[in-house]
């Protein structure tokens, strides 16, 4: 399955999405391993940079933790569901919203993911074109 190369959204946050609707739909239950990056990246066909970072998405939302030498779960019980940029959750259950700084870094680091898996394609291709052949 490839991630639809004419959109706007990088495609870290594009795994994120496919990934949390697993989550929220029950295909992936609370306590079940999620993909591991090498996954992602072979069935997304996509760096495995960006499968990493479309764990960290998750990860940062809440919606799984890691267990190092084991792979990544998704949390139990599921957070409530919510926008994952309008805002994070307190221990209070009261919304804090993100400062002005953070949403313009957080905006910044996107663009920085999509031009960086825009140049490992690059890279990619031109590794394939120039390779020599092994004698």
């Amino acid at each position: 399955m490839s991630l639809p190369r004419d959109s706007h959204t990088p495609p870290y946050r594009l795994v994120a999405d496919e990934i949390r609707k697993q989550i929220r739909s029950g295909r992936i239950k609370p306590g079940e391993r999620v993909p591991s990056s090498r996954d992602l990246e072979a069935t997304y066909e996509i760096a495995n940079m960006t499968a990493r970072s479309a764990l960290r998405v998750l990860q940062n939302e809440g919606l799984i933790h890691s267990r190092p030498g084991r792979g990544n779960f998704v949390v139990d019980p599921l957070p409530a569901e919510s926008s994952p940029k309008a805002g994070t959750q307190k221990a209070g259950g009261e919304q804090h919203m993100p400062t002005t700084e953070y949403l313009e870094l957080s905006g910044r680091l996107d663009a920085i993911d999509a031009r960086l898996d825009n140049l490992l394609g690059i890279f990619q291709q031109l590794a394939g074109v120039t390779e020599k052949p092994k004698k």
